[in-house]
């Protein structure tokens, strides 16, 4: 299984200066696995690639990948051989085996004879040669290579050549060999020989010489050849130089590429980078070393002289400039010395004239060009700051200390009458110290001090404070070519000056250019700012878009001290802290040197490519296609970036953004080119990466997926079954809470429905009881009435009787009979109306006070037949009982049994020397009783009264003393039970009485 190891480099392991390039060195201390590089390649996808004795390594330009642990015996490998365009990269291990560079990664693959490293012909071993510091030779090793047309075989005294089509074989009798090393060597499709005894190299085509080149360099016994068929390079190294060998035109193109003390020693491979400009160089025993050819130019002072800090400079020729030193230097070195002597260092300027303005110590020195600056000017206790002129006078800033005891400044803006420092026009006081001034129009002029920026009035001599509410330190005012002001500041960065305010453009990555010294504007729009570390480019386009948007990203391009400069700290300070020259350079002060360059002609470096394939998932290292499919328990997530690159870090600028997480935004990503994620959630997520790929902002994105299923509960079939089983648990529940109010509220209905039939019955019982009791009232009221009006006549007959009685003195006896007589009469009627109403009375109060039962009917009557039976034997009357025994009744007992008895009473004393028969029916809840007797039977008018009577109780009148009590009493107590009584007078003789009566229980 393949394990592979990335190792973070430092960024620079060691650095080594020479006047014109650098050299990184990388080896075991950072890096790489094992201190021998045996090749070196540039695959098509801009990675560079190792062999070592230990894996092979892959080399981004910031970090290395190593491929030690593939599935091999054996782990040195030698040379590359193939075709990188085609994305076939192969080498072979240290037994035969070999491995297939494809899509950015090695494997093992079998050996196949089309690519093997060796072949076997005419009894001999042929080894693949694709470099003449393929191995070690020695003596009787043979070798072989192919081109289109045919195969060279190589041996130690010959070159054989075969033809692929013909198969026709052409042979040289030459040395290939020198010194154990391969003397032959093809630039693109031709094969050269060199030959050492003849001073010439041999141009070969299908093994025969076509032509001879006469090049010294590659003839030359101390030179060194390096050749490298897949990379189609040639390089010859002589006494510690390096040159690279093209072949162009049919002729030899040889050019020195660097020159380094001991650079030759155990080299054994090269690799030049055109596009970035870089030199590799393959040890046997100390690593690799990067040459970098950057297009700045430092330049020091002798080494007899001090150090090399520069501080203000004047353009001197087209090329050159002039220092505080009076040393003139152009990029290739000093022109011209003047052998100024203490000068300031932080002041010069030229006058119309070109006279040279200088300070020594407090006073003002001017330099004559008329005598090529040997003569001096001088002028007592005159500090000037900065200086410039127009058409018509001077301006110039002047400092002055203050005489409070302190060390601090103030400071002058002197307006001269005329083009000369003889009289002063105008004078405008500072109270801090100045450092630079500028002229803003024809009116005005901005003035920078330590403590702000003001805005002065040559018309109105006022002094307008242009700070932003703190202070500034104001280091240089800037007029570009558009008419814009720029002002640079110690600490506090950059500002654009716009109607009379300060708008501060934003820091770069590591807030450097918060210290900038001046501007610089290019022929191109490109602002260059030195500044304490670094040196910084970016285009005047993008900042104003900043201003006008400041969402806008601006990009600075950082130049550092792998671009030629001896140190990245530039010097600011002084009143020219930056130069430009007729011929397009521009010379900027460093703390170690004059820096010359060219800004049309620097190459600003940004990646091709960017790569995500490759991530580490819990510590195990996973790759992967367009889509990173992880499991769902995975907790961290380190997704690499791959980018080859191979400049300044610092100008790499890569931002990542993860959709799915909060407060999604664009992160920058680090050197390392890892982005970390924690307990990603489940889903598909876009990974988003992009970097910048030119100076206009222009970004390249990488998009990938990244897909977490989540777990079972997690799914959406699980959410919906649990949502489901919820809804139907909360339907269940919903139900039965329904069903249950429902049962409750129709137990309630019910319980409400009953108490309110209850109080339904109750009120109807109670207003059936109103109308009955109002009935009976009104009936017990015609009763009483009637008894009353009854009972005063024979009450008021026995008053007048007695006192008739009273009022005679003497009764006859037959007067006392009849007296006696009527008075008997009148009181036995009383008396049958005073029983017949306190019967009554029992009845209706028992009556009420009585509950219903059920009783037998049969022995109702019969106790009735038993009761009356001596008066009817009395009367030769037989009563007879013939009620069904089987019917039971709920009818009040005492009322029945009073309604019987006053029929049974009428029949049995109207009734002689006949019969009385009771009858019964029964017809659903209605029972019907037949009393039928013999007697002498009631007339018409009696039948037709109390018909008439039972129909309309409540209005007819009683005629209680006519008809006497009995069965008026008998309706009063039917109306009780909701009974009826038919009178009917039999056909014979004697009468029948039908009761209809209702048996049911009452509630």
């Amino acid at each position: 299984m393949k394990k592979y190891t990335s190792v973070l480099l430092l960024f620079i392991f060691s650095i080594i200066y020479t006047q014109h390039y650098s050299i990184q060195l990388y080896n075991t201390d950072n890096g790489l696995p094992q201190n021998s590089v045996k090749d070196i390649i540039k695959d098509k996808y801009g990675f560079i690639w190792l062999t070592t004795e230990n894996g092979i390594v892959r080399y981004d330009g910031m970090k290395f990948l190593v491929y030690k642990n593939l599935p091999l015996n054996s782990q040195r490998f030698m040379y590359f051989y193939g075709h990188p365009e085609k994305d076939s990269i192969y080498t072979t291990a240290d037994y035969g085996r070999t491995v297939l560079i494809h899509r950015k990664s090695p494997k093992v693959i079998n050996s196949f004879k089309k690519k093997s490293n060796f072949i076997f012909k005419d009894h001999t071993n042929y080894f693949l040669y694709g470099s003449n510091y393929s191995y070690t030779t020695s003596p009787g090793l043979s070798l072989y290579f192919q081109l289109t047309d045919g195969t060279y075989f190589i041996k130690e005294n010959s070159l054989k050549y075969i033809d692929t089509v013909s198969q026709k074989e052409e042979n040289l009798a030459i040395k290939t060999f020198y010194k154990n090393a391969a003397r032959i060597f093809v630039i693109n499709s031709s094969v050269f020989f060199i030959d050492n005894q003849a001073k010439n190299i041999q141009k070969i085509e299908k093994g025969k010489v076509v032509d001879y080149y006469d090049e010294p360099l590659l003839t030359d016994i101390h030179s060194k050849i390096y050749w490298s068929r897949i990379n189609n390079q040639v390089f010859i190294v002589n006494r510690n130089s390096i040159y690279r060998c093209l072949y162009e035109q049919n002729k030899f193109n040889i050019s020195k590429l660097a020159q380094l003390d001991h650079i030759a020693e155990n080299i054994i491979s090269v690799y030049y980078d055109k596009s970035y400009h870089k030199l590799y160089l393959g040890s046997s025993t100390n690593g690799l070393q990067v040459i970098s050819f950057p297009d700045f130019t430092t330049l020091q002072r002798h080494l007899s002289k001090p150090e090399s800090v520069f501080y203000a400079t004047l353009p001197y020729t087209k090329s050159s400039v002039i220092t505080t030193f009076g040393e003139s230097y152009d990029h290739n070195g000093l022109v011209e010395n003047k052998s100024f002597e203490s000068i300031t260092p932080f002041f010069m300027a030229y006058d119309e004239k070109k006279n040279l303005i200088a300070r020594k110590a407090n006073d003002l020195v001017i330099y004559q060009k008329k005598t090529s600056y040997k003569e001096i000017i001088s002028k007592k206790n005159f500090i000037l700051i900065d200086f410039f002129f127009d058409a018509n006078r001077y301006y110039a800033l002047e400092l002055h200390q203050k005489k409070d005891g302190t060390t601090e400044y103030s400071g002058n803006l002197l307006i001269y009458k005329d083009l000369s420092f003889k009289s002063v026009q105008k004078r405008f006081f500072f109270n801090n110290e100045p450092s630079k001034f500028l002229k803003f129009d024809e009116d005005h002029i901005l003035v920078g001090t330590i403590k702000g920026l003001y805005k002065v009035s040559l018309k109105t001599n006022k002094i307008l404070n242009l700070n932003p509410g703190n202070e500034l330190s104001i280091r240089s005012i800037i007029k570009s070519k558009d008419g814009n002001f720029w002002i640079t500041t110690l600490g506090k960065g950059l500002y654009l000056l716009k109607n009379n305010r300060l708008i501060k453009m934003p820091y770069d990555a590591n807030n450097t250019i918060s210290s900038s010294h001046t501007i610089l504007e290019d022929s191109h729009g490109f602002f260059w700012i030195p500044t304490n570390n670094g040196l910084y480019r970016v285009q005047e386009s993008q900042l104003l878009q900043y201003v006008q948007n400041r969402q806008f990203k601006v990009n600075y391009y950082r130049f550092s001290k792998d671009s030629g400069f001896k140190t990245n700290e530039f010097n600011g300070g002084s009143n020219g802290c930056g130069t430009r020259l007729q011929n397009g350079e521009f010379v900027l002060p460093s703390l170690d040197g004059l820096v010359f360059f060219d800004p049309t002609k620097i190459k600003s470096y940004y990646p091709e490519n960017i790569y995500i394939e490759r991530a580490i998932i819990d510590n195990k290292e996973q790759y992967f296609d367009k889509v990173l499919n992880l499991k769902p328990e995975c907790n961290r997530i380190d997704i690499f970036i791959d980018i080859p690159y191979y400049s300044n870090p610092d100008n790499l600028v890569v931002e990542a953004k993860l959709s799915g997480i909060p407060n999604s935004r664009w992160e920058s990503i680090g050197k390392d080119g890892k982005f970390s994620i924690s307990n990603l959630s489940y889903g598909n997520h876009s990974f988003v990466v992009r970097i910048l790929v030119s100076d206009d902002g222009k970004y390249i994105y990488k998009k990938i997926k990244i897909i977490i299923p989540p777990y079972f509960y997690q799914t959406l079939w699980f959410k919906l079954l649990i949502s489901s089983i919820i809804l139907l648990l909360l339907y269940i529940v919903v139900r039965w809470r329904i069903r249950f109010l429902k049962k409750k509220n129709h137990e309630l209905e019910e319980i409400v429905n009953s108490r309110t039939k209850s109080l339904s019955d109750t009120v109807e019982k109670l207003k059936i009881t109103k109308i009955k009791l109002h009935k009976e009232i009104e009936q017990q009221k015609k009763l009483i009435g009637t008894i009353t009006h009854d009972i005063t006549t024979p009450v008021k007959f026995i008053a007048l009787t007695a006192k008739e009685a009273l009022n005679q003195n003497e009764l006859s006896g037959q007067q006392s009979e009849k007296i006696l007589n009527s008075i008997y009469k009148s009181s036995d009627q009383l008396y049958n109306f005073t029983i017949t109403l306190k019967e009554y009375a029992d009845i209706y109060t028992h009556h009420r006070s009585n509950k219903t039962e059920l009783y037998s009917l049969y022995h109702l009557i019969d106790e009735k037949r038993v009761l009356f039976n001596a008066i009817a034997e009395n009367h030769h009357t037989v009563i007879i009982n013939n009620v069904d025994k089987a019917i039971r009744v709920w009818i009040s007992k005492n009322i029945l049994s009073a309604i019987i008895h006053n029929l049974l009473d009428n029949s049995v004393k109207f009734t002689k020397n006949g019969t009385i028969t009771i009858d019964s029916s029964v017809e659903g809840d209605t029972i019907i009783l037949l009393i039928t007797d013999t007697g002498i039977g009631m007339d018409e008018k009696k039948i037709e009264y109390y018909t008439k009577l039972q129909d309309n109780i409540e209005n007819e009148k009683l005629l209680l003393q006519k008809y006497g009590m009995g069965l008026h009493l008998v309706l009063q107590l039917l109306q009780m039970i909701e009974g009826k009584i038919v009178f009917k007078k039999n056909k014979l003789k004697g009468t029948s009485f039908k009761l209809i009566l209702t048996n049911k229980k009452d509630d």
